[in-house]
This record gives C-alpha cells, sequence and structure tokens, in this order.
C-alpha cells in the first residue's frame, strides 16, 4: 500500500522500516507478530456492492465449525425470547479508527462515516453479522436469537496492517450470554470464557437497562449490555469495552461503541500498543439484498 506524504501532527505517517507490532484484537484476547515493514495506516473503505457481492456470493454462514446450540444455556422467562434478523446488508453511521503506537508516536487508520454489516443465516436461532468498515478490519459475531435468552458463541476478527494479517475465532464454551440468565435487570452480570489457539478471555456481562434507540426515525425498545474482556500475560497488558444496545425483536446491534487497547512487551525493545475505537449506529432495519 502506498500511503501519503508524511504529516506527523495527523497522526498518519509512514513508520520508518523498523520491527514492528501487530495485535489483532479478538473477544479481548490479543495475538502480536512481529514484522519489519514500513507502515502505510490507509484502509479501503468496503463499498455497499462489495458488501452486497460478497452476500449474494455467500448468503449462509461462514462458520458452521463454530457451533449451533442444541440446549439452551441460561435461559430467563422475563425475556420473551427473539427471532432471527433479516438477513442481507444493512447501512451504519460510523465513527472511529485503529491505530498503532510505537516509540511515541500514533499510527491511525480512520473508519469511513458509513460501512455496510452483513448478516448472514446459520441455521435454526443461529446467524452471525459482520462489521467490515474497510476491508483491512473485520469484526464479526456468531450469536443465536433464542427463546429466553440471546447469545455469543463466537467473535472473529480479521486485520491486517502493513502486509501483517491475522485471522482469530474465538469460541465462547458455554456460550456467552448476553440478553438471559442474570443479565436481564440493571446491574444483573453474566461471566464466560473464550477460547482460540490456547488464548484465554474472560468476558464479564453487564446488563445497563431496558433503552430505546432511533433507527431512521423509528425507536426500537432495546437491550442496553456492556461487554468487558480482560487480558494479562505474556507479554500483554489490555482489556477492551463494548456497549450494545440490541434489538428487543431480534438481537440485530443498534448501535455499538466499542474500544480496546492493549500494551505488547516481547522483549528485546519490541514494545507496542494497538488501539481500536470505533462505534457503529443502524441507520435503517430494512438490509438490502
Amino acid at each position: 500500500m502506498t500511503g501519503p506524504s508524511p504529516k506527523r501532527s495527523f497522526g498518519r505517517t509512514l513508520l520508518r522500516i523498523i520491527p514492528i507490532l501487530a495485535v489483532l484484537v479478538a473477544a479481548g484476547a490479543f495475538i502480536i507478530a512481529n514484522r519489519t515493514e514500513a507502515i502505510s495506516p490507509e484502509g479501503t473503505p468496503v463499498t455497499l456492492s462489495k458488501a452486497l457481492n460478497i452476500y449474494r456470493e455467500h448468503p449462509k454462514a461462514f462458520r458452521d465449525e463454530l457451533g449451533q446450540i442444541k440446549a439452551p444455556v441460561s435461559p430467563n422467562k422475563a425475556i420473551k425470547g427473539f427471532t432471527v434478523p433479516a438477513a442481507g446488508v444493512y447501512t451504519y453511521k460510523t465513527d472511529g479508527k485503529d491505530s498503532i503506537i510505537y516509540a511515541g508516536d500514533s499510527y491511525e487508520r480512520p473508519f469511513p462515516k458509513e460501512s455496510y454489516a452483513r448478516v448472514h443465516h446459520g441455521g435454526g436461532c443461529v446467524w452471525e453479522l459482520y462489521f467490515a468498515p474497510i476491508e483491512e478490519h473485520v469484526d464479526a459475531h456468531r450469536q443465536c436469537s433464542g427463546k429466553n435468552e440471546y447469545l455469543c458463541l463466537a467473535h472473529m476478527q480479521k486485520v491486517s496492517f502493513a502486509g501483517i494479517e491475522g485471522d482469530e475465532a474465538h469460541k465462547c464454551n458455554p456460550a456467552m450470554v448476553q440478553v438471559g440468565g442474570d443479565a436481564v435487570k440493571a446491574g444483573g452480570k453474566e461471566e464466560t470464557i473464550c477460547v482460540a489457539h490456547g488464548n484465554r478471555a474472560r468476558i464479564v456481562i453487564k446488563y445497563v437497562g431496558d433503552e430505546t434507540v432511533d433507527v431512521g426515525g423509528e425507536k426500537r425498545g432495546a437491550h442496553h449490555v456492556r461487554i468487558d474482556s480482560y487480558v494479562k500475560g505474556d507479554g500483554l497488558d489490555g482489556d477492551a469495552v463494548a456497549d450494545v444496545w440490541f434489538d428487543k425483536e431480534d438481537g440485530l446491534y443498534l448501535k455499538v461503541v466499542r474500544s480496546a487497547d492493549v500494551n505488547v512487551d516481547r522483549g528485546g525493545g519490541n514494545k507496542g500498543t494497538y488501539r481500536v475505537e470505533a462505534s457503529y449506529t443502524l441507520a435503517s432495519r430494512t438490509p438490502q439484498v
């Protein structure tokens, strides 16, 4: 990739050729790789046409190996239950960026102001949601809109930065109870562990409350949930938090405000920080297909 002329004041400088850390954030767990390459913090926006082409070529879910739901995990009769959201491509108002901080300098990669998320059905209560503001940053979730509970089976993330690529799926076993169990009233909590290649992330779900979100002029009832992820050890020290508003009827993500910040020290002076700050607000509940 080629980038603009160096402009340090905007945090978009080309990084000189030195060993650099790339960290992949996945459900609160982080993977690190070393590479010697210049960084150009430019992303490739995913257009509506591109998102539609991906959906049309493969309308079904991609990651069935990450499991189905054969029995309830932690249902709560206070929750009426969910239907699966309509499949297709949804438009989200978007704000945010990801960045690498190295030797005191920040190399930022901004996201476009509008992005497109895909919903793919996986059978039964299961479906997958793919946020892809740029081709180099995909944040995905395998969900279950079930009876008396709303679950996350896995969190997937694919990130590339200056030729460094990471593709991870953290499977939650048991499934992450995002709405249900004790997480149905303000202050109620659920916890789980999500694992990928030996990396373990502790996830804490806190139910914030019943709220409404404006979607294209329509007031939608929402479950507001805060998801905290923690990782520490093996040279890593970081955390992530996401506030998510799930539609009460089908669990569709109405709004997401997410941040992740991890410090990495692999020895030999190889230190850095990877950071994500992003928000997505649904513009319309009518998907394009």
